[in-house]
């Protein structure tokens, strides 16, 4: 049987029956309905509800800005808290779309609509804890998480158990620790955000599969591979669909490096794919699979699908990087440079992610431009200092520039680094030839006898 409300009808024993699998496309005949009989503001709340989880966004809209006019606040004067449960979705609606909003003008039109409703909300009752995890929310989204906990904290000093608040809190504290440069400071705010997710379940043992999605990525980051793969798995026990839990634990066998656990975790992959076609991070992996194996237009249309539904910084470059080193790999430097440079201006610093300085190095490179490579290639170490690869290509760039004592210098560290690389002992020995012969026979020495040791195996 179909869920209805009943709106008492005015001066009447009748009631209308609305049934909310049938409601009508145009709102305004039910806003005129709840207008008229002066409906409890409860079921203009369920009503909006019901057609938001119907997808029918405008009608929710429709309903909720009507049920929060002037005219309504003075009628409803003394219903405090369905007047705030109104004003707290709209800024809850608004704090989403400026979330998802690509241009930054209407992305801050929609923060600043949802700061008024969530005033308005604060207005009625300071201390509704409901309103300050609302502007919480909105703090995180607009990237404030230091504003954001404390809104959070407000709403924790009413009630340590507020199981939403500390959700919002353990979701502060990761993100603070995912921008950490400081390693243990990061790991201080994962330990930090844990507990607070093991509060949250302490709680309320049926919180959603988020709070447990938490638990895990908090695991992961803090080493606790094995807690945090049963953490994965609890979430996909509740909901085997879950697309997060699928892709974490996807990525976790993938990063195993072993044959079984790679077709795991290209399975759980694909699984994530087939239940959500639109998941940037399953996409992504995808099309990294699809590089190794050789499929290269498999590549170029999982990444541009990513591209198109994805809106994340660091998750555009890895898409953009995808593409450029599959071009890369086909000899086409031209559009690979294109896209490589794509993917590093998506990035804030190299430590987000290095590898698309160092494949724009080697086309930088390879198309003569030294002085952007060797800049490209010199971020790439400000992350991995000892890199061989690339200690090998800054030396090759002096080399080309004349700079001899640093070429020396990049080379020596780079036999230190890796004491087994053939190159690196032949290009140190061949710029040792003009000024130290002897030196430089001993080392191209060493590099032919670890070319032979290598030809061996």
């Amino acid at each position: 049987m179909s869920a209805c409300v009943y709106i008492p009808v005015q001066n009447s024993e009748e009631e209308v029956r609305v049934v909310l699998d049938q409601l009508p496309r145009d709102a305004s005949d039910i806003v005129d309905i709840l207008k008229a009989e002066q409906a409890p503001l409860n079921i203009w709340l369920i009503i909006a509800r019901e057609y938001f989880k119907q997808g029918k966004i405008e009608q929710f809209r429709q309903i909720l800005e009507e049920g929060s006019s002037p005219e309504i606040d003075e009628y409803y004067a003394d219903v405090r808290y369905e007047r705030i449960a109104i004003l707290n979705a709209l800024g809850a609606y608004h704090t989403y779309l400026g979330k998802v909003e690509t241009k930054q003008r209407e992305k801050d039109d929609n923060y600043v609509l949802a700061t008024q409703y969530y005033n308005r909300a604060s207005r009625i009752d300071v201390h509704e804890p409901s309103t300050w995890i609302g502007k919480g929310q909105l703090c995180v989204a607009k990237g404030d998480l230091a504003q954001a906990s404390s809104q959070f904290n407000i709403a924790l000093n009413e009630d340590q158990n507020n199981v939403a608040a500390l959700l919002g809190q353990a979701c502060v504290e990761f993100n603070m620790g995912e921008n950490e440069d400081q390693y243990q400071k990061a790991l201080e705010s994962y330990k930090r955000s844990l507990d607070y997710y093991k509060r949250a379940l302490r709680a309320y043992p049926n919180c959603p599969g988020v709070a447990r999605l938490g638990l895990g990525y908090c695991r992961y980051r803090l080493g606790q591979f094995d807690k945090a793969r049963q953490a994965f798995q609890r979430v996909l026990d509740l909901d085997a669909e879950n697309i997060e839990a699928l892709v974490a634990l996807g990525i976790m066998e993938l990063q195993t490096n072993e044959v079984d656990g790679i077709q795991k975790g290209m399975a759980k992959m694909l699984r994530a794919f087939d239940v959500y076609p639109y998941c940037s991070m399953a996409l992504i992996h995808l099309a990294n699979h699809f590089f190794f194996t050789g499929q290269h237009f498999l590549v170029e249309q999982l990444t541009e699908n990513a591209l198109a539904v994805g809106n994340h910084g660091l998750m555009k470059s890895h898409s953009y990087y995808n593409l450029a080193r599959s071009y890369h790999s086909k000899g086409d430097f031209e559009k690979a440079g294109r896209y490589y440079m794509a993917s590093v201006k998506e990035i804030n610093k190299p430590q987000e992610f290095a590898l698309p300085f160092y494949g724009l190095g080697q086309v930088q490179l390879k198309l003569g431009d030294l002085k952007n490579a060797l800049s490209n290639f010199e971020k790439v170490q400000e992350v991995y200092p000892e890199n061989c690869e690339t200690l090998k290509a800054v030396g090759h760039i002096h080399v080309q520039l004349g700079q001899t004592e640093k070429a020396l210098e990049i080379f020596r560290k780079a036999t230190r680094v890796d004491p087994k690389d053939a190159q690196a002992f032949m290009e140190l020995g061949e710029l040792l030839m003009p000024t130290d012969p002897g030196a430089a026979l001993d080392t191209l020495k060493s590099s032919e006898v670890l070319e032979k040791c290598q030809q061996r195996r």
